[in-house]
């Protein structure tokens, strides 16, 4: 990658980008890890080798999101970049709280996220991500979240995240050595 911008941007017509995911896919079962990917021409990711399953995690509408910043230190002349997801899932029981207590425990999250423009994102590839923060609640109101409420998955990655390619919707298809939960 050049150190110098090689293109510019122009702007789309404005309906075509709406917030928030839809759905997102984290690396578990033992010996999950992300142990390689093949990029195309454009920086976008279109295999992924590793270990493990990716189990989907269903996300009510309006309710999650990701984002990335950048951490800058001018005296050592590095950048990081730090992806944070941050997710809401209703409807506390015993099944999501063991849910909650196994993602706090994970030294290293590996995730995908699918957006609500129907595109694909790699999370925390390099070096995994840590749960940062995050409740289980019951609410107050009748109309509360009872359930896990803003859980917090933060990462330092050195490159920005790459959007992935996936065919038809189908992760399993650029999966080697990984499969996909339903």
């Amino acid at each position: 990658m050049s150190c110098y911008i090689e293109s510019g941007f122009s702007l789309d017509c404005r309906n075509a980008s709406t917030g928030g995911i839809k759905e997102m896919y984290i690396l578990g079962a033992s010996g999950n890890t992300i142990s390689g990917w093949t990029s195309n021409n454009d920086d976008q990711i279109t295999s992924i080798s590793g270990s493990g399953v990716f189990y989907k995690f269903e996300l009510v509408k309006q309710s999650s999101s990701f984002s990335e910043a950048i951490s800058v230190n001018t005296t050592s002349q590095s950048v990081t970049f730090e992806p944070t997801l941050t997710i809401n899932l209703p409807k506390m029981n015993n099944t999501l709280r063991n849910l909650f207590q196994n993602l706090v425990s994970q030294q290293n999250v590996f995730a995908i996220v699918k957006d609500n423009n129907d595109r694909w994102w790699s999370f925390a590839f390099t070096n995994g991500g840590l749960v940062t923060a995050g409740t289980l609640q019951t609410g107050q109101l009748y109309n509360d979240l009872n359930g896990i409420s803003a859980l917090t998955i933060v990462a330092g990655e050195p490159n920005a995240t790459q959007e992935i390619v996936v065919p038809n919707d189908n992760l399993a298809g650029i999966l080697t050595g990984i499969t996909v939960s339903q």
